[in-house]
């Protein structure tokens, strides 16, 4: 489910690290990828292989139809205000409208995406849910690992590492003042790898208990497609208004972050990100067939 969960988009730009060129092979090879993982994390017997490869196929002939164009047209409209928020121009940097964009892609995906993950809910056994439980554990203690080390001074240097990642893929090689800059702004914002984690945990917690209940109860697939719909949906929202709003504030300072980075790019920086752009949005268009 890690795949898929985090929404088409997302997870092709995570998965694109090598350029243009590889967004149109990998992009073919999602059903295939995400079939392995979900193997990978339940040992799908035939029967659910079968439910899997058929929902999977469709799910990206529906996305490759009726998603690549509007993500091509949003690249497009990106693509314009770097161009307006150049030095001289008029319009500024929206990084946060950009990543509310991106989020709310998620919503066709989910509703389409629902019927799916009822269908194979309702089929899982007791021991796949417990191997799901496992493969959870191992990968959030994975993730721990990466983003939280033990020593504070460790985490900050992963923060930095992480931000400095992120703003080349964009931006391509930073110059050393950038780069410093850079670490010491990511240095300087709130500790926050804790809350992400614990909110990790508690989704993953949720979609546990929900299947674990799906799968005991063997609801009605009408019933069963409410809860999933519901549950994915609701994703991205915490359900505690405190720790919504902490997480909020997180990305918001995550955005100005951003915004301040693409404030003082250099022409180069600009010119690659605008490339980088219109090769994303050209490949959507080809994936599309439009």
């Amino acid at each position: 489910m890690r795949g898929w969960r985090l929404g088409a988009l997302l997870t092709l730009l995570a998965l694109l690290a090598s350029g243009c060129t590889m967004a149109r092979l990998g992009y073919d090879l999602l059903p295939a990828w995400s079939s392995w993982q979900l193997d990978r994390y339940l040992a799908l017997d035939e029967d659910q292989r079968a439910l899997v490869s058929r929902r999977l196929d469709e799910l990206h002939r529906w996305h490759r139809r009726g998603q690549l164009p509007g993500y091509a047209e949003f690249l497009g409209e990106v693509e314009a205000q770097v161009r307006g928020a150049a030095p001289g121009g008029a319009e500024p940097i929206a990084v946060g409208r950009w990543r509310a964009r991106v989020t709310d892609a998620w919503a066709p995906v989910a509703e389409r995406l629902a019927p799916a993950v009822a269908e194979l809910a309702l089929t899982l056994r007791p021991d796949q849910l417990e191997r799901l439980r496992r493969r959870m554990a191992e990968a959030d203690e994975e993730y721990r690992e990466k983003f939280l080390p033990e020593k504070p001074a460790d985490r900050v240097t992963a923060r930095g590492d992480r931000v400095v990642k992120r703003a080349e893929f964009f931006l391509g090689r930073l110059e050393a003042g950038q780069e410093r800059e850079l670490r010491q702004l990511a240095a300087g914002m709130p500790a926050t790898e804790e809350l992400w984690y614990a909110e990790r945990q508690r989704r993953n917690q949720a979609l546990l208990g929900l299947f674990a209940r799906l799968s005991r109860e063997r609801l009605p697939l009408p019933e069963a497609n409410r809860q999933v719909r519901d549950f994915l949906l609701s994703f991205w929202t915490p359900a505690d208004p405190a720790r919504r709003q902490r997480l909020d504030e997180a990305v918001a300072l995550s955005d100005q972050l951003s915004t301040q980075l693409l404030a003082r790019a250099s022409a180069a920086q600009r010119a690659h990100l605008l490339k980088t752009l219109r090769g994303y949005a050209q490949d959507f268009v080809r994936l599309a067939g439009t």
